[in-house]
């Protein structure tokens, strides 16, 4: 199979494509600026992002750690069992969260200007 001067334009159209759609995304990527923690459903905490410190909070099954370091938070130690929360890492930009379901602990990032709600789960 031959390929063709079309089949090159196409190939090229969809590189360029792709590369736009990467660097679309990258700017999606705002700073935080305020970390919320959250325990079912209720706001417990709103600290800033850029103070560091070690935030304990106690949910339904047990304490959970969460570290706020160098612009970025994480969820330290929590007592659930298969530590997906703490696997997550760090977390720094706008509209990002972890989060312990079996504590029903919620640690979110937030921005100057919120984008809004990305999806509903019921």
């Amino acid at each position: 199979m031959k390929i063709t001067r079309a089949d090159k334009i196409l190939i090229a159209c969809l590189f360029a494509l792709n590369i736009f759609l990467f660097a679309q995304v990258d700017l999606g990527n705002r700073a935080g600026s305020w970390v919320v923690i959250e325990v079912n459903h209720k706001e417990v905490e709103r600290l800033p992002l850029s103070q560091n410190r070690i935030v304990h909070v106690t949910g339904p099954i047990g304490e959970t750690e969460v570290e706020i370091k160098d612009g970025k938070a994480r969820v330290l130690k929590s007592p659930c069992n298969k530590k997906l929360c703490i696997k997550s890492g760090y977390i720094q930009y706008a509209d990002r969260f972890a989060a312990c379901l079996p504590n029903r602990v919620v640690v979110r990032v937030l921005g100057g200007a919120h984008r809004g709600i990305d999806a509903v789960l019921s």
